[in-house]
């Protein structure tokens, strides 16, 4: 199942447009049969169940691209009803969980007297989704939390919203990558807004990778673009994957950083220098925000000569250390 959703990272690029889901700004929809994409999504989605639920998700980005939300959710209640025999619990809760965020970013287009009945069942219906699916499976939780998370407060969906974006960092390792995690630090940070604990959202949006709360749009990929950092493949993360000896960091440029420490605890190994001395800095200060009492650093070692390994050695011989900064390895450098 994880493998099967690993494309769906860029599917979903229209989804958090203007920051809302359920109140949301609406273009004019095309007529579908100027979509060929979608007619042959449709048609290839009607035949029977799709063995790859990317055929689903691709489907439901399709008619969310094209603002036409309110087909989409007929269409999948249709072939959840023409297929429910045929469906796993799984299968069954990934359409649901679709139809659930459908009919979320189509609640704006209903009337208001019957608004608060529709966003009801709507959240009726991402409940249905999680308990077939058991509560195991990382994109229909991830769904719900988001959906509830944007609802306004009088719907008392705060709590749940936090129990289930809460699930999905204590899963991390149940995504179909680490990109997702984006969303769900952003929301949980808004979240920690309306609860009134600003030092709590200012972290939340920190590890989100987003400057501040206003974001025009958001793409789910494995990827960032920025100006100012540049290229990274996954969003800043600190990783402890010998618990206080061997650290990675992700995220910070187009490389990543790798330190030991040493077996008595007095020295500090980096592995490879980065592409830059400004990210180099950024991911060295990260790391010892992270571990304040990690030993000086002494070394750092070169795995190979290529631009994104050594870029950053300027930063590192740099550091005003008692020991100063030896840097080894192989064909290092000609600066």
């Amino acid at each position: 199942m994880r493998r099967l959703f690993k494309t769906l990272l860029c599917l979903l690029a229209a989804l958090f447009v203007g920051g809302a889901l359920v109140i949301s700004h609406r273009a004019l929809a095309a007529p579908a049969s100027r979509h060929p994409d979608l007619e042959y999504l449709k048609a290839i989605n009607s035949v029977a169940p799709p063995r790859d639920p990317e055929l689903l998700f691709l489907l439901m980005a399709g008619y969310s691209n094209l603002n036409l939300q309110g087909e989409g959710v007929e269409f999948f209640s249709a072939r959840l009803k023409e297929f429910d025999a045929r469906l796993t619990a799984a299968q069954k809760a990934l359409y649901l969980s679709a139809i659930g965020l459908l009919r979320a970013q189509h609640a704006s287009s209903v009337s208001l007297l019957q608004r608060i009945g529709y966003v009801k069942e709507t959240i009726a219906i991402l409940d249905q989704a999680r308990q077939i699916s058991g509560g195991e499976v990382f994109v229909v939780n991830w769904i719900s939390g988001i959906v509830r998370a944007e609802l306004p407060r009088q719907f008392d969906q705060t709590k749940p919203a936090e129990a289930e974006l809460a699930w999905c960092l204590a899963n991390a390792d149940k995504a179909p990558h680490a990109g997702w995690l984006r969303e769900v630090y952003y929301h949980l940070g808004k979240l920690a807004v309306s609860d009134g604990e600003q030092g709590k959202a200012q972290d939340y949006l920190r590890k989100s990778g987003y400057k501040d709360s206003d974001r025009p749009i958001t793409l789910i990929t494995p990827f960032s673009e920025e100006a100012a950092s540049g290229h990274t493949f996954v969003p800043r993360r600190i990783s402890e994957i010998v618990p206080g000896r061997v650290y990675a960091l992700s995220g910070f440029e187009f490389t990543e950083y790798y330190f030991v420490v040493s077996d008595d605890r007095q020295e500090l190994i980096g592995i490879d220098a980065g592409t830059r001395p400004d990210a180099a800095r950024t991911a060295y200060e990260a790391l010892r925000e992270h571990a304040p009492n990690l030993p000086e650093l002494t070394t750092v070692f070169i795995t190979h000569s290529h631009w994104d390994h050594i870029g950053g050695h300027r930063y590192f011989r740099s550091l005003n250390t008692p020991t100063g900064i030896t840097l080894a390895g192989t064909g290092i450098f000609a600066a």
